[in-house]
Order: C-alpha cells, then structure tokens, then sequence
C-alpha cells in the first residue's frame, strides 16, 4: 500500500474547508485506516473511526463514503444489530450528512430501513429534494409494518400531494397499512382510490387489497377480490382462509383449503390457529398430523398453536411427542414455543416438566412472557410462595414486568391464600414497578380477598372506580359467596349484577346454587320464575371430561 499523501488540503479523499496543518498527520493515519477497512471489506471496523474524522473538523468525500455504505450494506445480514441497540435508536435523525450529500441518501435510506429504523428513513426521506418513487414506497412500506402503521397514512398523502407515489408498490404499501389498522371504514375507501389511479389488477396490489379486506372481516369484499384476481398465488389463498378462520367461519375456511392448489407452512399454520381459536383442539391437532403426514416443516407459530390445542385437551402424549420432535429436528424454539411447552405441560398436570423446560431455557430467551407463564403455572398449582420467589428472580434477572405478571401474581396468591403478599404486590406495582393498574388486577384483588373470607374489604373495593360498574368483580365476589356460604352478601352482590348485565344467565345460575345449599326452596322458585319473566335462558355448558 502506498504511502499517502500527508497534506490535507491535496488528499482527493478528504475535505477540510479550515486545514489545520497540526492535525494533517492523525487526519491521513484515520483516513489510511478507513480506506484500508473498507478494501478489506470490514464496514464494522470502518464506521467507528468516522466520529474521530469529525471531530478533527474532516469528512470523507463521496466516493469514500459510498463504498463505505456499498460494503456496509453487503455485510449487513452478518453484522445484525441488536434489537435493542436497534429499537433505541429508532427516533433518532440520521446524520446530517445525508442532506448535503443527495447521492448518499438512497444508499443511507436502505442502510436505515436494514437496521429498521423507520422513524429516522421517514426524517431522511422528507429532507431529499427528490426522492425517487423507489425509496419513497420502500419508507411507506416500513412505516406500514412499524409498531405504528398509521404514520403511513399522512405521508402516503403527502407523496400523493407532492406527486412522488403513484405506483403500485406505493398503493400496495398503503393496503398494508389498512390491513394493520383493521380499519373496517378505511379499507374501501383505499380500494377505490386504487381503482381511481388506474392500476391493472396485479398479484402485488390485489394480494394486499384482499389481506386488508380480510383483516378487517369483510369478507365478502374479500371473496370478490379473490374471484377476480388474475393468478392467485399461496399467500392470496392462505389470506381468504385466515379471514373466515378469524371470523368464526370454519366450513368456509376448511372448504376452500381443500380447494388449494399447493399448500405452505403458512396455510397449514393459519387453518390450525384458526381451529384452536373457536374451539375446535381436537380438529387442530388432526390438521397437524395431516401437515406432518405430509412432510411439510412446521414453523414457530405451527408448534405454539399446537402446543395450545393440547394444553386445551389435555393431550399430554401429544405434546410430549410435538417436544420430542422440536428437540430430535434440532428445532430452535423461540420464547413463544418455549412458553407454550410450559403452559401446556403445566395445565396436562405434569408441573415437573412445565419447570424442567423453563430452567433448560437460557436467559437470553427468558422474556417477560415465559416469566408470566411459569409463575401462573405455580399459582395455578397451588405454588403461591415458590410464584413469588420465581417473581423476584424475575425482578432481580433485570426482566421489567408488565401488566400480566401482575395478574397471574395476585391470582397465585389468590390460590394459595397469600392475602399480605397479594395486597403488597397490589399496592406496590405502580410505585415501585410503574405498571399501571387495570380493571383485571382489581377483579383478582376482589377475588384474593373474597376467598379469604375477607368480604368487608373486597366490598370497600367494590365501591370504588374502576370496580363501582364491574360486572366481573362482582362475579368473582358472588363465587367466594357461594364458597362461604355468605348468602346474604351473595344476594346483593347478584342483585347489582343483575343490573348490570341483566341477560347474563351466570349470576341467576350461582344465586340459585346458593339458595339450594341454603335449603330456601321458596327463594330458588322465585329466582327462577325471575328468569322466564325476563327470558333470561341458561347458557349451555361443554366439557372435555
């Protein structure tokens, strides 16, 4: 390598309007040390540096910088960054580099996008003078799979104003961002604005058109995109059948698997979710064993809604056979599977095995979900002092907990008769946890105190906001009233559920109950003479036992 030029002001790769002929020599040794990164092909050594030419009042020029980004972009999928390095910076600007360096900016613009930090592409975006309808569609698209997918909408607007997103990859951008709001209202109005720009039926724009219909649950709107759709690729038939299977709408949605003609991992996963979701476990794990039979690799999400469908039926054979396939495959299970092993281990009874898996798992992959379901699996098995002690391993881990592990704590100690500790964790979650608190810890703190035979606090509680309207702390106290025999309080907890819900049949059904341990025949006549009156009919009931 030859020796470089040490005069600041004759380098062809720097540029210093203020030369500062003291720092001429560490500006060539930084500037040598960056060349030499980049023709080695090593951005990750490269990059670093760059702050400490800054900082020297240099910049490199644009043939530098863009072969630094070239060599970035190419070894990108190697050097991903982590998510949480990724996440905290999402909302910071680019470097002002990019705004006096337009042929730069395509390049940084995907560099952003590649690390998925859609805020900072938006900010550099509206900074270009001219982008092209290329990076324009590329920000709208990440914009409509962010956390947030409503920012798409104003700057599909304000392209639209500005005349810079008039393709399809724009339009279909924008049906993306329909079909994460759900917007029931704003997807028609989306397809006629596509159909007013002109667009000929595509694959791209009429697979999106029908994914929104169908995440919004208009399917007949959906079932019309899809019988007028030219070529109807996998993720056009796997789309309509996840939106009758969300919907409720089984038949149609087995129907028109059957009728595929090719089938993914994500159209056996969809009609299997489905299942599990209306309640049909036994269908989802036969749908399973037919996608197995027919060699098709299962995915995460397949083994966590089978891993319910067992949990649901109690099917402990299955899903040791499912454990034992994700373990022979060499499967990398993440934190959902993980969690959906545990819980379903915990509720076929078989608690050993639920805790094994959980202490197997690294650290790495103990998030909050899998702290939730392992403490709910203690509680829910009378483990109430174990739940706790697993809670401030949790705290301890550095793991923050949310609003769930709040709820299956107060529940565990609601099982175990842990009335202190429950009352502690209520009152310490928001002041020491910052969580804030909800309907649901309120309903398991009426639950905690009502089993314990603790009726005049649970009352108190009753009648403050947010438990003065509800209904289902009302359940829950009218439970523990049956438990203790307290028909008094249980008649009045009914009555005001009564007003509250007065064609729910649950509270006639338990008041009843507790009349009949009672031995007050009269009053179980009356009660059910007040449910003809009011045509309230009880719900039927199905169990898997």
């Amino acid at each position: 390598m030859s020796k470089p030029n040490l005069k600041p002001t004759s380098n062809p790769t720097l540029q210093n309007p203020n030369p500062n002929p003291s720092s001429s020599s560490s500006s060539s040794c930084l500037l040598a040390a960056i060349s030499h990164h980049v023709s080695l092909g090593r951005p990750d050594l490269a990059v670093p540096l760059l702050p400490l030419l800054s900082s020297l009042g240099l910049r490199p020029t644009f043939p530098l910088l863009s072969s630094l980004l070239h060599q970035t972009l190419l070894h990108f999928p190697h050097r991903r960054p982590s998510s949480a390095a990724s996440s905290s910076s999402s909302a910071s600007p680019p470097p002002p580099l990019a705004s006096s360096s337009p042929r730069l900016s395509p390049l940084l613009l995907s560099l952003l996008l590649l690390l998925r930090r859609p805020s900072a592409a938006l900010s550099l975006l509206l900074r270009m003078p001219r982008p092209d309808p290329a990076s324009s569609a590329s920000v709208l698209l990440a914009l409509a799979r962010s956390a947030a997918p409503h920012r798409a909408l104003p700057l599909y607007a304000h392209l639209r104003l500005l005349r810079r997103s008039t393709g399809p990859a724009a339009a279909s951008a924008l049906l993306v961002a329909c079909a994460r709001l759900a917007d029931p209202a704003l997807a028609p109005q989306a397809h006629a604005h596509v159909l007013a720009l002109g667009f000929a039926p595509s694959v791209v724009v009429s697979g999106a058109l029908l994914t929104a219909y169908a995440k919004c649950r208009l399917l007949g709107h959906a079932r019309k995109v899809f019988d007028e759709m030219p070529v109807r690729d996998v993720l056009a038939w796997t789309a309509l059948v996840h939106g009758y299977s969300t919907s409720g709408d089984l038949v149609s949605a087995c129907k028109l698997f059957d009728q595929m003609p090719s089938r993914n991992t994500i159209s056996w996963t969809a009609l299997i979710g489905g299942l599990n979701r209306n309640g049909e476990p036994y269908e989802a794990l036969d749908m399973f064993r037919k996608m197995m039979y027919q060699c098709v690799r299962p995915d995460q999400f397949t083994f966590s809604s089978t891993l319910c469908a067992c949990a649901a039926t109690a099917s402990l054979t299955q899903g040791k056979q499912i454990h034992g396939y994700v373990l022979r495959s060499k499967f990398n299970p993440n934190s959902i599977v993980l969690s959906s092993l545990v819980d379903m281990y915990s509720k076929c009874g078989d608690l050993l095995r639920a805790r094994w898996v959980f202490e197997l798992t690294h650290y790495s992959k103990r998030d909050t979900v899998l702290w939730n379901t392992i403490i709910s699996a203690l509680g829910h098995h009378g483990h109430g002092k174990e739940a706790i002690k697993l809670f401030d391993e949790m705290v301890k881990c550095g793991r923050k907990p949310d609003a769930n592990t709040f709820v299956v704590l107060l529940t565990s100690c609601s099982h175990s008769g842990l009335v202190e500790e429950g009352v502690r964790f209520f009152e310490s979650m928001a002041k020491i946890h910052g969580v804030v608190r909800q309907e649901d810890h309120y309903v398991c703190l009426v639950d905690l105190l009502g089993r314990n035979g603790r009726f005049k606090e649970a009352m108190e509680w009753l009648a403050k906001e947010p438990c003065r309207s509800s209904a289902r702390a009302r359940n829950a106290l009218l439970g523990a009233c049956r438990v203790h025999g307290n028909v008094e309080l249980g008649k009045q907890v009914a009555e005001q559920l009564i007003e509250l819900e007065p064609n729910s049949s649950a509270k006639y059904v338990l008041l009843s109950n507790m009349y009949a341990e009672d031995r007050n025949w009269e009053h179980v006549e009356k009660l059910r003479g007040l449910m003809e009156e009011s045509q309230v009919r009880k719900e039927r009931a199905s169990s898997w036992i």
